[in-house]
């Protein structure tokens, strides 16, 4: 069991972390001293906690995506939330995103910039998602059965589109019917593609 001393100063640096890089435009130029400062820690308590600035990130990227898996999961059961499917999931991720603003913004910010080990390790984590997504779905009958990997790009490319939708909705909030229709039609133009290029396999047909 962790050191409850120990908990607090690596909570405190993450939490200090994701202060500062919700401020910067690049996760490279966060320095250990800066982060220190900013968690009211002498910067040599740094590596009690972690190895590097990289695994700091990848451990705050970790939590985005644990958060995502268990929130999109509980909002595609819910069905109180709404009858939709699609707008009750991305309903729940502008609701989500508002109030952990600072996270999402980095991760966004992560997935788009260049090549790092927090960016290798958020795709990873991504990847799992869509996994369990195409899963659900299937369940949910609102995808055909085979063509799995043409199914994990289609949710790849959704997915990248509905954080944009995030981000225009942290934007603008009072869009945020307009952003939910918008996620729909996107998302049934893309089936509606993938369907016609990739017809269901004859185990999945009546």
């Amino acid at each position: 069991m962790q050191n409850p001393e120990m908990a607090a100063g690596k909570r405190a640096l993450m939490d200090a972390a994701l202060r500062l890089l919700a401020r910067q435009q690049q996760a490279e130029t966060l320095s250990l001293r800066e982060l220190a400062r900013e968690a009211g820690l002498n910067h040599n308590t740094f590596y009690r906690h972690f190895d590097s600035l990289g695994q700091l990130q990848v451990q705050l990227l970790d939590e985005f995506t644990a958060q995502l898996r268990e929130g999109t999961r509980a909002a595609r059961a819910d069905v109180a939330r709404d009858p939709s499917v699609v707008r009750r999931v991305v309903g729940w991720l502008f609701d989500f995103a508002a109030g952990h603003r600072d996270l999402f913004l980095v991760a966004y910010r992560t997935l788009h910039g260049p090549p790092s080990e927090g960016r290798l390790g958020l795709q990873r984590c991504l990847d799992e998602l869509r996994r369990d997504m195409l899963r659900e779905q299937r369940a949910m009958k609102l995808l055909p059965e085979g063509h799995d990997e043409v199914w994990l790009r289609v949710l790849a490319v959704y997915g990248r589109a509905v954080y944009a939708l995030v981000v225009r909705y942290l934007e603008g909030p009072e869009q945020r019917d307009a952003l939910l229709a918008e996620s729909e039609e996107l998302l049934a133009i893309l089936v509606m593609g993938t369907v016609t290029q990739h017809p269901p396999t004859a185990r999945s047909q009546p």
